[in-house]
């Protein structure tokens, strides 16, 4: 005789909560276990995880070693370089001194860095740079001749230049501390610009014998504009006294003149410099010559 087991419906109420009971105890020890599972992979990953920071740690610090290592190499190195190449300037500048000072002509380019770092000692603390028959630069105390006659002789040298050439050749800083006077350091600045002239520039290309030409207004504006806290009124002033010291250092070879000028519908004669066409600047062609060797320049 086969006996079928009763189904939830046909259970009475203390077998159906037993069997409920049964069931939240069993579905309790399933969750169980997979919390267990899942703490025990969490618990992996979080070993993994820490051994994974412990060596990223580690190389870190190894890198940070090995930076420290290689920086500290490094600037050891570059040091001694740097002591090693000053100690070599320092030697070359010292034997090209006394060799200036017996007289000796040297390439200029060989000597144009210890110039410029002011290595040299030699008298004056000045040397000057000179073109030769040759075509070659070269460096010698100024107006000393060459003993062995290399070279040729001397073609251009800076005692030819007006002190107007001589003065723009020098960098700002070195003008500043060579010129003692406000319009010449201005007069030096504004002469280098005359190879660019142009309509919205400083100097003005000119006709009938002109070549080019500097107003005293455009000078005024041009002050303004490079000279800080300089106001409209001493501009004017200041621009007068530049042009009056342009002619001076440029021993009359610019010549000053009045030009009418047209503002508000009002003709006003305003003063200009003017460089001519036929103004003999040394080193410099005259502007109907075809060449010439152009001037040296001042170095020291």
């Amino acid at each position: 005789m086969t006996t079928d087991t009763p189904t939830d419906d046909e259970l009475l109420p203390e077998q159906l909560a037993n069997l409920v009971e049964q069931r939240i105890q069993q579905a309790t020890a399933d969750l169980r276990e997979q919390i267990g599972d899942l703490e025990r992979e969490v618990k992996d990953l979080r070993d993994e995880l820490s051994q994974e920071r412990d060596a990223r740690h580690e190389a870190e610090a190894r890198l940070t070693e090995l930076e420290e290592t290689v920086e500290g190499e490094h600037d050891a190195r570059l040091s001694a370089l740097e002591a090693k190449a000053n100690g070599t300037r320092a030697m070359i500048a010292e034997l090209q001194s006394r060799e200036l000072e017996k007289g000796a002509h040297l390439a200029y380019d060989n000597v144009e860095a210890n110039i410029m770092d002011e290595l040299l000692d030699v008298d004056g603390d000045r040397v000057e740079r000179i073109t030769k028959d040759d075509g070659n630069q070269y460096a010698r105390l100024p107006g000393e001749e060459d003993a062995l006659g290399r070279g040729g002789h001397v073609a251009h040298s800076t005692a030819d230049l007006l002190p107007i050439q001589r003065l723009a050749r020098y960098d700002t800083e070195m003008l500043a501390s060579v010129t003692n006077r406000k319009p010449d350091e201005l007069a030096a600045k504004a002469w280098r610009e005359r190879d660019n002239p142009g309509r919205y520039q400083l100097w003005t290309s000119g006709s009938s014998g002109w070549r080019v030409y500097l107003k005293s207004s455009d000078l005024a504006d041009w002050i303004r504009a490079h000279e800080e806290g300089v106001s409209k009124n001493y501009a004017q002033e200041l621009a007068r006294r530049t042009l009056d010291a342009m002619q001076e250092l440029s021993k009359h070879r610019l010549i000053t003149t009045q030009k009418e000028r047209t503002a508000d519908g009002l003709t006003y004669k305003e003063n200009v410099v003017v460089l001519t066409d036929d103004a003999d600047l040394p080193g410099e062609p005259s502007l109907d010559a075809t060449d010439g060797p152009a001037t040296d320049e001042v170095a020291g």
